[in-house]
């Protein structure tokens, strides 16, 4: 099926992001304009810059981004973590350093069904000015000159590949430390944010130019062995139960403790300890609801916390309510 018209295009209204924000579940921190959630760009503060941002979700998740469209071409940049990405025709595990590149109304969605741990950068340009018939523009602001901008649309509009697996960590190290300029509202908060976004479209059309290659990353299997870890403890209530130190973790790996800890960080946004205590709280909150005449006392010995005070003031912690009132729902 093609693209519906432009009279019934609709872009993405983030409301389970909305939501997730509301909640607590994730920290968002955006410059947004039209549906986008965020802090409003002023009028007539770099046209065609719909938004730009990231969030910050630490822990299991409990929401996603279903199919939806988006009025511009949409990057993306996965910077901590992993989360399932997919379009009509492709659906990847991004890992960090990953980049997603999506055009005008090409329907695409985060999460498999829900979005996983970590840190997502994103820019969405509209290139089309709302008018799909229209020849593709960069604004003004974007690239040095006419030619430069002319070449960057070149190649984004021959582009055909949505996801772009990281080759180095160049662009995730700078987003990482640029996405702090973002909050910056003074007199030269939109110079900033243009001088982001340029980085970003210029660093995506080097890596389109040269080519699409997967990097040989993880030779040694030491990361996969990391995630089956992690992905073991998320399916076994009992193992995760298990008394996990950091280095009983990373003696089940193979790896060091310091290794273990970077890549931790890096594949979930979060430390060992952090990420075994949120797993059995997890659990925890299933057992709460599927087991109704079990004691939460009993659930809490079952998931691994050794003391019913301790597991009531995380699981608060997490879910925004006590055991007690997420079991009545």
């Amino acid at each position: 099926m093609g693209s519906p018209p432009s009279s019934r295009r609709k872009p993405d209204d983030c409301l389970p992001l909305i939501s997730a924000i509301k909640r607590g579940r994730v920290v968002m921190r955006a410059r947004a304009r039209g549906t986008y959630p965020g802090d409003p760009l002023p009028s007539g503060c770099l046209p065609g810059l719909q938004t730009i941002g990231y969030w910050d979700a630490v822990g299991p998740q409990d929401w996603g981004l279903p199919m939806h469209r988006n009025e511009g071409i949409e990057i993306c940049c996965l910077l901590a973590g992993q989360t399932a990405f997919a379009t009509d025709s492709e659906h990847v595990m991004l890992r960090p350093g990953d980049v997603t590149i999506t055009r005008p109304w090409q329907r695409h969605r985060l999460g498999d069904p829900n979005v996983r741990a970590g840190r997502l950068f994103w820019v969405i340009l509209d290139v089309a000015g709302h008018r799909g018939d229209r020849a593709w523009e960069f604004p003004e602001w974007l690239g040095s000159d006419g030619d430069s901008r002319r070449e960057m649309l070149r190649v984004f509009r021959a582009n055909q590949c949505c996801h772009i697996p990281a080759r180095d960590f160049a662009l995730r190290d700078y987003l990482q430390s640029a996405i702090a300029r973002m909050d910056d509202t003074g007199p030269l908060g939109s110079s900033r944010l243009a001088g982001i976004v340029n980085h970003v479209v210029l660093e995506i059309v080097t890596m389109l130019s040269k080519g699409i290659g997967r990097p040989t990353v993880d030779p040694h299997g030491f990361n996969q062995t990391i995630r089956s870890f992690f992905d073991g403890l998320e399916r076994s209530p009992d193992t995760a139960a298990e008394p996990w130190t950091v280095t009983a973790i990373a003696q089940s790996c193979r790896v060091g403790v310091t290794y273990l800890t970077r890549i931790t960080k890096e594949l979930y946004n979060t430390t060992p300890s952090e990420l075994v205590c949120r797993i059995r709280l997890e659990h925890a909150a299933r057992l709460l609801t599927s087991c109704p005449e079990r004691a939460i006392t009993d659930i809490a010995f079952t998931t691994g916390f050794h003391s019913s005070q301790y597991f009531a003031t995380l699981f608060r912690k997490e879910f925004g309510r006590t055991p007690g009132d997420y079991r009545l729902g």
